[in-house]
């Protein structure tokens, strides 16, 4: 039993100390995916050491204090994201005169519950429609949204990375764009608030590493320091969205989020775990909106279910237009350096 339970220790602290390797292929990038999981697994762990006391020699002991670190370097990692540390973003109050409702889903290229998702989209009256993963199929299931949503962007694909973009809110410049790779789409668009204030957008849908279907993180860590750099420099009020496929407390996404100088809604407010919609353990927050300092939140939602393997969101936005209210995060010169080596990396020839 001692035996047993100290292998089990060492391997799940491996697993937790392992996504302290910089490298891109998968095994080290996934392994970040699942922090709360693997603390939910430590502090059993550390709950049956309690009981069994199998402390008699000094490696009971090293390997005990292993998972004692491993549990306080996860809660380090994932304590952003609770709501027992101070909100990122400041919630809008007081008279609001421009604000933004932004439905963001993916779909699930195979889902064919069209009428359900359109159900959902109009009990939300979104300003913005953000579809991820839509083919022919869904672009002509979601055609009769057009009659709300005159300004549109479309770029339906068979495989899953196709999107669908709807606006009743004025577009300017808008286009689709393919930063990294061929057969990866994402958007880029001025939108014009009611006040007639421009705002920049950016929806994206990089490619996740997984086996099958990409074994580098290389191509998608690329895409985000690259649109980091856009909103940095943007002169417009920005807001980036989209299915990152990546978790909040991922070295890549906080990276995202201090090069880009974007704040993260839902730090300290919760996870908000998009991913997936079929499992209640197994499941990550992969689905972000980042938006500039000129904007409060009024609310923001996970929604039920509806037919896709992802739970849509949907985020109410303040534009104030006033900077200096909320502090906005900042990358030091390290991780600006590391930012721009990964914004210019060239991407394996298996990607």
């Amino acid at each position: 039993m001692n035996g047993i339970l100290s292998g089990f220790s060492l391997l799940i602290s491996l697993s937790v100390f392992i996504t302290l390797v910089r490298n891109d292929y998968w095994l080290f990038k996934i392994m970040e995916y699942p922090r709360l999981q693997k603390l939910a697994i430590v502090l059993a762990t550390l709950v049956v050491w309690v009981v069994v006391r199998p402390f008699e020699g000094l490696a009971p002991k090293i390997i005990f204090g292993l998972l004692c670190l491993a549990a306080g370097y996860l809660i380090y990692k994932i304590s952003p994201y609770t709501i027992f540390t101070p909100k990122e973003m400041k919630k809008a109050g007081g008279k609001l005169e421009d604000e933004l409702k932004v439905y963001a889903a993916n779909v699930y290229q195979d889902n064919t519950q069209y009428q359900r998702l359109l159900q959902q989209i109009r009990s939300c009256d979104p300003d913005i429609i953000f579809l991820l993963e839509t083919n022919g199929a869904w672009a002509r299931a979601m055609k009769e949204l057009e009659e709300d949503y005159p300004y549109t962007l479309k770029e339906p694909l068979e495989n899953t990375y196709g999107l669908l973009f709807f606006s009743r809110l004025k577009l300017e410049d808008a286009k689709v764009s393919y930063l990294v790779k061929k057969g990866v789409p994402s958007i880029e668009a001025k939108l014009e608030l009611p006040s007639g204030q421009k705002v920049k957008l950016w929806g994206l849908h990089p490619e996740p590493p997984v086996p099958g279907e990409n074994l580098y993180s290389t191509a998608k860590d690329k895409e985000l320091m690259k649109v980091a750099f856009k909103a940095k420099g943007c002169d417009l009020p920005c807001i980036v969205f989209g299915d990152l496929n990546d978790v909040a407390w991922s070295h890549t996404t906080e990276l995202f989020r201090k090069t880009s100088e974007l704040l993260d809604p839902r730090r300290g407010r919760g996870f908000y775990a998009t991913f997936s919609a079929h499992s209640w353990f197994i499941r990550f927050p992969l689905d972000y909106i980042f938006c500039s300092p000129h904007f409060e939140l009024i609310e923001m939602k996970r929604l039920p279910k509806n037919g896709s393997d992802h739970f849509a969101t949907l985020t109410h936005l303040a534009f104030t237009g006033i900077e200096e209210k909320q502090e906005t995060p900042k990358a030091d010169s390290e991780e600006l350096r590391d930012a721009k080596e990964t914004a210019t990396k060239e991407v394996p020839a298996e990607e």
